[in-house]
């Protein structure tokens, strides 16, 4: 029996799942480890990875920020073995685990071929390929948030007693990336749409408790480290009211349609040569045919979906006055959400799509839990689609949150379609019906994803975001043996905090009206060396320059 049911699991999808995805996240951590560091963020992490491990370096104003993965790879750090490529590994391992519980959440609402095929799509994304193994805290995060939103249905679903587990798994979300906490949009209205509300919430409450034991002793660290809570409290009232970006960041994009604009892009990519830059950001290149013909058949397939569904509700004859008063309301929250979506806070936006989706659901209610699903998802989507479109600072990767729930619409869509299609020529059995079905689906899935990975192998650099900037501190440490008693600043202060293994302090000369008042800003910090990265090397007064190679230029003050 034992031998069996062994047999049973290695033939399994869920099996078939973990092996693609794990034989592509080996793939993408070789290339990740041929890259190095891929963004500046990720060197953040790595020091609050030194400072969780008690290798006093870096900037302790930043050990408030997403504390999960940090701490996670400083377990590592602890042992004595430090790089960077802990990180990669820990991101990859809750990378496979995201895609496997991906899986079976959609299988709760398609069958087994399309919930496949939905993986496959979901690996192939160029966000996926260029993120995945990154360092960064994007895909751990989704990672997390799709394993809450399996345990929350599962447990509406079928087992009330998963409920309790909800609430801890939202908050490992959270501290993998706060922004995760976007979740509860979701949370409230599928607890909202569903029988035993006030049984659920109950269940909910009791395993806030749980939730609060994960997230006390992060907090009571930082009060430890910083001696309060203030970074904690700036950074959740500057995002509620939507400030902290002003137009110097790098990042600054006011366009409201951006992510919109990029959609198709999103789904792949091309041609397969370039640079490396355009599978991190995909806005910077062009969609592929492929891209936009999934894009007309998801849409296609949209709109089969919903138009039996208009049409049931616009019949005259059907039209009770409650439901004309339903509509009514539907289309006054509609009018408001959109004038809010270009015109207030996210917050404010995001609670009139809530309403939105509430009253559509009592709209066209009927107890199926595969509608209930949908409109899960598309709070999913609206609830980060939303907060990132407002939000002035805007980067590719942070459609990454989005991607689950794209997969779901893209799956339904394609689904619809070829289910329409296969009624128009019902001379073909029930047997032969299926198999184009999952011929079509499985065969767009592998498709995508064998055309990112060729993309991917055209688009590696040689020379990753930290290589020039690694070879300049290896090179002041051969300078100056004694570089760990001297002042040091950098524009990319991270990144050489992380190889010097010292603190590094900020500063950048486009903050100040011109390189005379940038240098009395170093002199007064008394800075001996300044390291410019990626950034126009000029003479800075009373600095010379004693090494430059490619983007790196480091300056020594003048004696």
């Amino acid at each position: 029996m034992f031998k069996n049911r062994w047999t049973r699991f290695l033939s399994s999808p869920i099996f078939l799942i973990a092996v693609i995805t794990t034989i592509l996240t080996l793939f993408l951590l070789e290339k990740q480890f041929f890259i190095g560091v891929p963004y500046y963020d990720v060197y953040v992490y790595l020091n609050n990875s030194l400072l969780y491990a008690g290798i006093s370096v870096g900037n302790l104003s930043v050990i408030y920020l997403s504390p999960l993965m940090p701490f996670l790879t400083s377990l590592v750090f602890r042992t004595g073995y430090i790089s960077a490529d802990i990180l990669f590994l820990l991101d990859g391992f809750i990378f496979i685990l995201g895609a496997v519980f991906l899986y079976l959440l959609l299988k709760v609402r398609f069958n087994t071929p399309a919930s496949f095929a939905g993986v496959l799509i979901y690996l192939s994304y160029p966000l996926t390929m260029a993120w995945a193994v990154s360092g960064g805290i994007d895909f751990p995060g989704v990672s997390l948030s799709i394993l809450a939103i399996y345990i929350l249905v599962k447990g509406i679903n079928h087992d009330s007693k998963l409920i309790y587990l909800v609430f801890p798994l939202f908050i490992l979300a959270f501290l993998a990336r706060y922004t995760s906490v976007l979740l509860i949009f979701p949370v409230v209205l599928f607890l909202l749409i569903n029988q035993n509300r006030a049984r659920n919430i109950k269940k909910l409450g009791i395993g806030v408790l749980a939730g609060l034991a994960v997230i006390i002793p992060f907090l009571l660290y930082i009060i430890y480290k910083l001696g309060n809570l203030y970074p904690i409290i700036n950074i959740f009232t500057s995002t509620l009211l939507g400030s902290g970006a002003t137009v110097n960041d790098l990042s600054y994009n006011p366009l409201k349609l951006y992510f919109l604009n990029n959609l198709l892009n999103y789904i792949s990519v091309g041609p397969l040569t370039g640079i490396y830059g355009i599978i991190q950001s995909p806005s910077r290149g062009d969609p592929t045919i492929l891209s936009y013909l999934i894009g007309v058949l998801v849409v296609v397939g949209l709109f089969m979906f919903v138009y039996p569904g208009i049409k049931n509700r616009l019949k005259i004859s059907k039209i009770s006055r409650i439901t004309t008063i339903k509509m009514l309301i539907l289309l006054i929250l509609l009018i408001i959400g959109v004038y809010s979506f270009f015109n207030s806070s996210y917050l404010v936006a995001e609670l009139i799509f809530l309403a939105i989706l509430y009253t559509l659901y009592h709209l066209v209610k009927n107890d199926n839990r595969n509608q209930k699903l949908d409109l899960l998802f598309l709070s999913w989507f609206g609830a980060f689609f939303i907060f990132h479109s407002i939000m002035p600072i805007k980067e590719d990767r942070y459609f990454i949150t989005m991607l689950p729930s794209l997969t779901y619409f893209i799956i339904l869509g394609l689904n619809t379609f070829i289910d329409k299609l296969i009624i128009k020529f019902k001379n073909k059995t029930k047997f032969n019906n299926e198999n184009i079905k999952t011929a079509f689906l499985l065969g767009i899935g592998f498709l995508l994803l064998s055309y990112s990975t060729a993309t991917l192998i055209g688009h590696v650099s040689q020379e990753g975001y930290g290589f020039y900037i690694q070879y300049g501190c290896e090179w002041l440490k051969e300078y100056d043996p004694q570089y760990q008693d001297k002042v040091i600043y950098s524009n990319y202060d991270p990144a050489a905090t992380w190889y010097l293994k010292k603190e590094v302090k900020f500063g950048v000369p486009r903050l100040y009206v011109d390189l005379e008042a940038f240098s009395n800003y170093l002199k007064g910090g008394g800075a001996d060396y300044y390291i410019d990265a990626y950034s126009t090397s000029s003479p800075i007064p009373g600095y010379h320059i004693i090494f430059s190679r490619e983007t790196v230029t480091i300056y020594q003050k003048n004696f």
